[in-house]
């Protein structure tokens, strides 16, 4: 599913290939969740505009009243996951923070007429991460109520299928005030209104229609919207945006035509009402995180002081580590990036990606270890096996495929720490890439930079530019 822009339809799925680099993966994906949020839609067909509290709204003692912290909320939407069938539904909202405030983002412009519409637009994933006095949580959850087709795996699938949603939790007056600001006042001169964005990649115009809002929370309102003109294979889509207390709950589900806007807005309700019952009776506690004596900001922030080729800078991502449920090989020659991480589980990580030659790039990744892990170090057994093993078997996970690093060689020059190694080695994928890979560790720190080569001539000057990458994050480290 191909996410837009805030105020963008959702097109339909393309079969062009994804790019291969992280970041941008991490930049699409936080981006989905936030423009689906954002209410992309078709014309709707019926319903007045609804701003104004619900006829049922719940009543005061059944709403949330304490303010719930980023990571109470990411515990709250996986409770309200686990009973629809999904186990991790919330993103770890500390990464989506560090993306959107760390690394630039094309300016964008969103402009309603009339102007006062404004307010029924949700708020940028940018100034989302960057309001630290709002907590939030986003994530995605399978929809019950979906009149998608069944999939080919038997069920239902793609956007049709999928709710995005965004949890907030703040003073109930500040919520009201950031997001239903005029709303009553407002909803009469918006019951249809045009929403124009515009950012490097040109200018869309969309029709946004008010909806009769479902009756839930205290105050509530939906719209559905289209891109003008109309365009072949674009899907329509639903956003139900819901105040309850000291949370806010805001939805987006894509549809296929007006006709289904109300049974999407139906199933968004329900998961609502759970988000509030969750919210008001079972609120959630979460582990505070392992001593550390650094936070992934701070590694963030070091990656990003570093120049890279041509001076280029880098896009940081970081997040403080949970187990990803690996088990480490038997074998101290398989190199298993799943189970190092759970290795080293609770832990602070950051990952650079620097503009490289063409074909490839640079990604540098920082861990500093949680004061709880002891020695051996993983690192230290890593670096021993790249090392001394004559061969290499990659794991890609539990359940998928190894592969053999063919032409393994330990590279004379390399990173100086307390444990280090450089090797550069080949994959059987037929593009003849030479992979490039070196790190080091000192102290609790450990740094690792790898990029790709297509010759013989250009493998150790990758590795000496590695190894002063390396270096750099270690000079500069707090």
């Amino acid at each position: 599913m191909r996410a837009f822009r805030k105020g963008r339809p959702i097109r339909r799925p393309s079969r062009a290939g994804h790019p291969a680099a992280w970041a941008v993966g991490l930049a699409a994906t936080a981006l989905l969740v936030a423009a689906c949020a954002a209410g992309p839609g078709t014309a709707g067909s019926s319903g007045g505009a609804s701003a104004s509290p619900s006829a049922s709204a719940s009543s005061a003692a059944s709403l949330p009243t304490r303010v719930f912290g980023d990571a109470e909320l990411m515990a709250l939407l996986d409770q309200v996951g686990q009973k629809r069938g999904v186990p991790h539904a919330a993103q770890d909202t500390q990464r989506l923070r560090i993306a959107f405030t760390a690394n630039s983002a094309p300016a964008q412009t969103t402009v309603t007429v009339p102007a006062a519409c404004q307010v029924f637009l949700e708020k940028s994933p940018s100034a989302t991460a960057a309001d630290k006095s709002v907590s939030f949580a986003m994530g995605s959850l399978a929809d019950a109520g979906s009149t998608a087709p069944p999939s080919a795996a038997g069920g239902t699938g793609g956007p049709l299928s999928t709710v995005m949603i965004t949890v907030r939790s703040a003073a109930r007056e500040a919520l009201a005030a950031s997001q239903f600001a005029s709303t009553d006042a407002a909803a009469s001169s918006c019951a249809t209104f045009d929403a124009t964005s515009t950012d490097v990649s040109g200018t869309m115009t969309s029709s946004v229609r008010m909806l009769q809002a479902p009756q839930v929370g205290e105050k509530a309102f939906a719209t559905l919207e289209t891109s003008t003109p109309p365009r072949p294979g674009d899907y329509g889509g639903t956003r139900l945006t819901v105040l309850a207390g000291s949370v806010s709950v805001s939805l987006f589900r894509a549809v296929r035509s007006d006709a289904d806007a109300p049974a999407a807005l139906d199933s968004m309700a329900a998961i609502t009402r759970d988000v509030i019952e969750q919210a008001a009776a079972n609120a959630p506690t979460v582990t505070a995180p392992a001593p550390n004596s650094r936070t992934p900001e701070q590694l963030a922030a070091l990656l990003k002081s570093i120049p890279g080729p041509g001076g280029s800078t880098p896009m940081v991502q970081a997040q403080r580590l949970s187990s990803p449920g690996s088990a480490p090989s038997q074998d101290r020659c398989t190199f298993d990036n799943a189970a190092y991480l759970s290795a080293v589980a609770g832990s602070s990580m950051a990952q650079a990606q620097f503009a490289g030659a063409a074909k490839s790039f640079i990604e540098v990744t920082a861990i500093s270890m949680a004061d709880a892990i002891g020695q051996p170090y993983p690192f230290d057994t890593r670096a021993a096996a790249l090392r001394d093993c004559p061969s290499i078997t990659e794991s890609m996970g539990m359940e998928g495929p190894k592969r053999e690093w063919s032409s393994l060689q330990q590279l004379p020059a390399g990173p100086q720490g307390d444990a280090a190694y450089a090797v550069r080695y080949q994959l059987s994928d037929g593009t003849g890439e030479i992979h490039v890979l070196v790190g080091a560790r000192r102290g609790s720190l450990t740094v690792e930079a790898s990029d790709i080569a297509h010759s013989e001539g250009e493998v150790q000057t990758s590795a000496a530019a590695l190894t002063a990458l390396v270096n750099q994050a270690f000079a500069k480290a707090p």
